[in-house]
């Protein structure tokens, strides 16, 4: 530890949505001293994710807020810091961006032992591994750092949640927050959309990618493959770096080849 600087744990994720086992993990740095504040930052998109069940970042976002208020540690904080950098958000860039920005602070990185294995696939992972600290805690595979050993493992993820607010399923207490629950219930938050939900939703104000894309991916399951050709192509003009979208109307694309294609032409 640099003499003098604030140490902050960065507790970086999509979040979508936060769950309780995120803020157990981080109200255990913080009682075991080994950070002064935990900062929860709301990516944009996680470039090893699909981006088909992302809740728009606003929501997201706002979620974190109310269950950080809901706590009403002022050492807990949430972090928007990655809606102003480039897309896809990766972790170095982010790491500048806040040293930058906060040169009174040493920053070190929350994570799972399951990326363990995905570490190296990160970008510029080994100047990032020289650059900061990383603080591994348990969860489901992988070794965790001694300081971390003993800290809380929940059998929560958020593809679970997600899964149960799509079945009708009641949350459970103890998973989300209170506050998160609500949010989730009055924004309607991952439930099954048909394509007119989804243009209800592109018409209102403002217009994301993500809209687009999902509204294309119903479109394609139902293989109208021209309107979701022109739903992927306008995520993409919002959202020039949504790689799913590109990856969706490239295999469009082959589709329309294909059907083009004249087997008796030599």
């Amino acid at each position: 530890m640099q003499e003098g600087r604030k140490r902050v744990a960065l507790l970086m994720g999509s979040f979508n949505p936060v769950h309780c086992g995120h803020l157990a993990v981080a109200r255990y740095v913080l009682a075991q001293d080994l950070a002064e504040e935990v900062w929860l930052v709301v990516s944009p998109r996680n470039p090893f994710k699909d981006a088909a069940d992302l809740a728009p970042f606003e929501d997201r976002l706002a979620m974190v807020r109310l269950a950080l208020a809901e706590i009403g540690d002022p050492r807990l904080r949430a972090c928007d810091a990655e809606a102003a950098l480039s897309r896809p958000s990766y972790t170095i860039h982010t790491v500048e961006y806040l040293r930058e920005s906060y040169p009174g602070a040493e920053f070190i990185i929350l994570a799972g032992s399951d990326i363990a294995d995905q570490l190296p696939r990160w970008y510029r992972s080994d100047e990032l591994r020289r650059m900061v600290r990383f603080l591994i805690y348990p969860r489901n595979s992988g070794e965790a750092s001694p300081e971390m050993a003993n800290a809380p493992m929940y059998g929560i993820d958020s593809t679970s949640v997600r899964k149960s607010v799509a079945e009708g399923a009641p949350l459970e207490i103890g998973v989300v927050p209170q506050s998160v629950s609500d949010y989730i219930r009055a924004k309607k938050l991952y439930a099954m959309r048909t394509i007119e939900q989804w243009t209800e939703l592109i018409a209102e104000k403002p217009e994301t990618a993500d809209y687009y894309f999902e509204r294309g991916r119903l479109y394609y399951r139902n293989n109208d493959f021209g309107k979701a050709a022109n739903d992927f192509n306008r995520a993409l003009e919002i959202d020039p770096g949504h790689t799913a979208a590109r990856q969706m109307r490239e295999m469009t694309e082959a589709i329309f080849n294909f059907r083009n294609f004249d087997i008796y032409n030599p």
